[in-house]
């Protein structure tokens, strides 16, 4: 059977999200089971985005705007820019894929760094194999280090994924220093600011999201999503904001209909007003912040985060750390696919989804020590 399939994809190793909160339940017969793995927002979408949901159902038996008119116009309204400046993908996971299939040539590479989004390396590996895959290390305090990464960029080197804020460390990076590193990198390689959780930052003054650059500049691509701050995690819809050229590259494969029509009146109405983005991110940060007292208080090593997730270091085995957990009805993240195998990311919840996980890890790292 190996002979059928591409070498590429023999190289990989599928992406693993965390594990359904009914099998949980189910496997160790429990009555309450929180999942705190996957950066979502805990909070319903508010019901002028529900309306939009409900009154699409009827149209579901057409296929969607292919082109996802209204929607790439009120996102290029929202950000200042023009719509031919617009992808939409299913996700900004499937930007990320139509980036590399649409700028990597044989024999170039994709530079990133460790300790980051996993799927900049799964849409690299899938397209040119493991050997077109670049990482550079990463600080001691566990942010992306811009020195070493610029080090890296040889003749080779086709595109750069950043993520500002990263996942799964949660850390940034300061304005002047991802300017610097921008400037420095010639205009023929492709420059790509993911900025998923960038609503989460609450310190925009040193910050980057880099829509002006995209739009001016010929190799700048910055992606954002409906998924996080938006409440949209399970409806799959993304965004890139570039040029207008390399928006038209992109276009040439995009998928049709990639975008559902709930999906695209769900974005639509998301965009209407602030009030629920910064509801949501104000609720954040007050959780986020006693969540991370709760963590150093009892003794771990817990890194500063800006974003709707923590990175936190228990101290021991990670595997049985979280086998532990699932029994005791929390779900979160190990992080050992991410290069960070002694590492773990919790999901900032609600406050009392967040006490639960706090009250079950001291009682399981009790047990196990």
């Amino acid at each position: 059977m190996k002979a059928l399939i591409n070498p590429n994809i023999l190289e990989l190793t599928p992406y693993k999200p965390g594990k359904p909160a009914e099998e949980i339940k189910r496997r160790f017969n429990l009555k309450k089971v929180i999942k705190l793995a996957s950066n979502e927002n805990p909070s319903p979408v508010p019901a002028h985005v529900s309306e939009a949901i409900h009154r699409e159902i009827s149209n579901i038996h057409s296929y969607p705007d292919s082109d996802s008119y209204y929607l790439i116009n009120r996102i290029a309204q929202y950000n200042g820019v023009d719509a031919e400046n617009i992808v939409v993908g299913s996700g900004s996971v499937e930007i990320i894929r139509m980036i590399v299939k649409s700028f990597l040539n044989p024999g170039e590479k994709v530079l990133t760094s460790e300790k980051t989004f996993l799927l900049y390396k799964i849409a690299t590996i899938e397209t040119a194999g493991k050997s077109a895959f670049v990482e550079a290390p990463m600080n001691a305090d566990y942010r992306i280090d811009l020195d070493k990464m610029v080090r890296l960029v040889d003749e080779k080197t086709k595109i750069i994924f950043i993520a500002n804020p990263n996942n799964p460390t949660g850390t940034t990076l300061p304005k002047r220093k991802l300017m610097d590193f921008i400037d420095k990198i010639p205009e023929d390689k492709i420059i790509v600011l993911d900025n998923a959780y960038q609503e989460y930052v609450n310190h925009m003054e040193d910050y980057v999201d880099g829509i002006e650059m995209a739009v001016k500049r010929k190799n700048i691509v910055v992606l954002r999503t409906f998924s996080k701050i938006y409440s949209l995690a399970g409806l799959r819809i993304g965004y890139g904001i570039s040029n207008k050229v390399v928006i038209s590259y992109l276009a040439r494969i995009k998928a049709p209909f990639n975008v559902t029509r709930i999906g695209q009146a769900a974005a639509l109405a998301s965009l209407q007003d602030d009030e629920f983005k910064n509801k949501s991110t104000a609720l954040n940060i007050k959780n986020r912040e006693k969540l991370f007292r709760q963590l150093t208080r009892i003794g771990l090593k817990v890194i500063p985060s800006v974003t709707n997730f923590i990175l936190f270091f228990p101290g021991i085995d990670i595997t049985v750390l979280n086998n532990q957990l699932l029994k005791e009805g929390v779900i979160i993240r190990p992080l050992q696919a991410f290069g960070v195998p002694d590492g773990m990311r919790v999901t900032v919840g609600f406050e009392e989804d967040n006490d639960f996980f706090v009250e079950k890890l001291k009682k399981v790292l009790d047990e196990i020590k």
